[in-house]
């Protein structure tokens, strides 16, 4: 077995440039990572198929002990070349097999897990009918050898007499028509034949139609655990996109690919006479009601739910909380504001105020040697060594620097888990932060739902990571933002000034009225004191009614706190827009 593994290897190198040459001469791909044995394989990710892609690192993995298996040690032209098919053709790179399965799911809905596994039925189709037709490689030999016993699979006839009319194949020649081909399996194969024919350069706009074409096959869970086992020696690139990270613009609704999650049976059925096809529109289908169903800014985004599922079929060990910071990232972006900078007059500590002795842990450039010298004709460092002092001197110029931010969010039992369920506060929240970040700014994140828990930052941070996994976290805790967490960055004054932004509702009236029984501290006095030592604008945004708790309103104007009212979640994102005018372009 060993020595055939080697010789089988030494012809499959051979064949590989062959392989690329059936699709281009420029074709620049590195050599497949060959697997002696299926241990070996399954070492690199390849489990239950022969071959797989990885559009990650864009390698093709192939078990050669399962070739030599399965039987078809002779085609190595055709499955070296259809693995190629993958990465220069169908899906290509990680955005094209993303939207791929995104545009997939709309056509299997309540079934959208099946999505990788049509996609990879999809791609194949696609890959081997140009491969058969335009290169002349004999694919359906490659069928015919890894033939199945158990053929009873209605998915299997389908995919199978599929090829058939693609390849304009004697009937029963790829299927048994003894094993209940029924008239219409015939004439959804005939379909889906038409469908890879029509959408062969524009595949992507197929996808849904496809999926739709299956969804009858697939509907039932034991009709497609009995498929999955039929073809599992095919599925080759069911996880293209493992290990391939975050895939931009997947949040936004894809309305081009709702629109064409249309079912081809539907569109051929003659309506008085004409074409469906040429009437159908995405409202015929009730698909235009899906167009209104986003969620945030215009209705244009997909739940972060579903956001959260189709990034786990596209790249499934990608980290949750990664996806849901991307999520409100990508629909803040748009957003995001001038964030306002204060004007300073910058010290510079350029006055000479004569010397004190240099100590050995001081930097060693910083002796005076001179001076040293000059007082010990001896020198012994850190004896007698002395360094120079400056003092602090204005400077004239003017500098612009923006004010580090603080934001701090309700996240009692009141408010709805951010990763299931879309949230205004946290996109706002979200805005804001990244404005600041990216004017240089720091921002410090606290969710707090109290009595009960809270999580924050720690301190005032740079880091996009590490602001976003705070913001977009849930709690579900208690009934209102704990004001004591104000004593964490504003206990004392702070040396750099800074915005503090607290979003909540009327339960903080509440909560302002508790007192620490230890010091006799209320809430009240921190909410002053913190807005004191922060030296910025403090702003306390209320969904509620200006109608209510007017005296304790009162009260925290006095203190110097703007007081912004929202009646529904989607005026935050209002007031994260007009966040740097209602409060700094006068000030700078």
């Amino acid at each position: 077995m060993e020595d055939s593994l080697e010789n089988i290897l030494l012809k499959w190198k051979e064949d590989w440039p062959i392989a690329k040459l059936n699709w281009s001469p420029y074709v620049k791909l590195r050599e497949p990572v060959w697997c002696l044995s299926s241990e070996e394989a399954s070492y690199e990710g390849l489990t239950g198929s022969f071959a797989m892609i990885r559009l990650s690192d864009h390698r093709i993995v192939i078990d050669l002990e399962k070739i030599h298996k399965e039987g078809i040690v002779d085609f190595s032209v055709e499955v070296l070349a259809h693995e190629i098919g993958h990465h220069i053709y169908s899906p290509a790179n990680l955005y094209d097999n993303a939207i791929l399965l995104s545009r997939i799911r709309w056509g299997l809905a309540d079934i959208e897990d099946r999505a990788p596994f049509v996609a990879n039925l999809y791609t194949d189709l696609l890959i081997n009918d140009t491969l058969q037709r335009k290169k002349n490689l004999n694919m359906a030999e490659v069928y015919r050898k890894l033939k199945v016993e158990e053929l009873t699979s209605k998915t299997w006839m389908f995919y199978m007499r599929t090829y058939e009319y693609l390849w304009k194949l004697e009937r029963g020649s790829l299927v048994s028509i003894n094993g209940g081909l029924s008239a219409a399996i015939d004439a959804d194969a005939s379909l889906a034949a038409s469908l890879i024919r029509s959408y062969s350069k524009n595949w992507l706009d197929g996808a849904g139609r496809f999926a739709a074409l299956m969804y009858p096959y697939l509907m039932e869970d034991k009709e497609y655990e009995d498929a999955r086992k039929v073809f599992v020696v095919y599925l080759d690139s069911e996880h293209a996109g493992e290990g391939g990270g975050v895939v931009a613009g997947l949040a936004e609704m894809d309305l081009d690919g709702i629109a064409g999650a249309i079912d081809p049976r539907e569109e051929a059925v003659s309506v008085h006479g004409e074409s469906k096809a040429a009437t159908s529109k995405a409202a015929d289908l009730g698909l235009d009601k899906l167009k209104d169903s986003g969620e945030g800014p215009q209705q244009r985004y997909l739940d972060p739910g579903k956001y959260v599922d189709l990034f786990r079929q596209v790249n499934p060990k990608i980290d949750k909380q990664e996806l849901i910071n991307n999520y409100y990232k990508e629909i803040a972006l748009p957003h995001l504001i001038s964030f306002p900078l204060e004007s300073t007059n910058p010290k510079s500590f350029n006055l000479p105020e004569g010397t004190e002795s240099w100590d050995v842990s001081d930097p060693m450039d910083e002796i005076d040697w001179v001076e040293t010298a000059i007082g010990a004709p001896e020198i012994f460092p850190g004896y007698n060594t002395v360094k120079r002092v400056y003092g602090e001197e204005d400077n004239d110029a003017e500098n612009k620097k923006p004010l580090d931010v603080y934001i701090g969010i309700d996240c009692s039992g009141s408010m709805g888990n951010p990763s299931k369920r879309f949230s205004w506060p946290i996109l706002a929240a979200t805005v804001i932060g990244l404005s600041a970040l990216r004017a240089g700014a720091k921002v410090m994140g606290c969710l707090s739902g109290e009595p009960g828990s809270f999580m924050e930052t720690e301190g005032f941070r740079s880091s996009e990571k590490e602001v976003l996994s705070v913001l977009t976290s849930y709690l579900g805790t208690g009934y209102a933002y704990g004001v004591p967490r104000l004593e964490s960055p504003f206990g004392k004054p702070r040396k750099e000034k800074s915005h503090v932004i607290v979003v909540t509702d009327d339960d903080i009236f509440r909560m302002l009225k508790s007192e620490d029984k230890t010091n006799g501290k209320t809430n009240w006095t921190i909410i002053e004191q913190a807005l004191e030592n922060a030296g910025g604008v403090g702003t306390l945004v209320l969904h509620s009614s200006r109608n209510w708790h007017e005296e304790e309103v009162k009260r925290l104007k006095d203190m110097g706190w703007h007081v912004h009212y929202v009646t529904n979640e989607q005026q935050l994102l209002d007031f994260a827009a007009e966040f740097s005018h209602n409060h700094y372009h006068a000030r700078t």
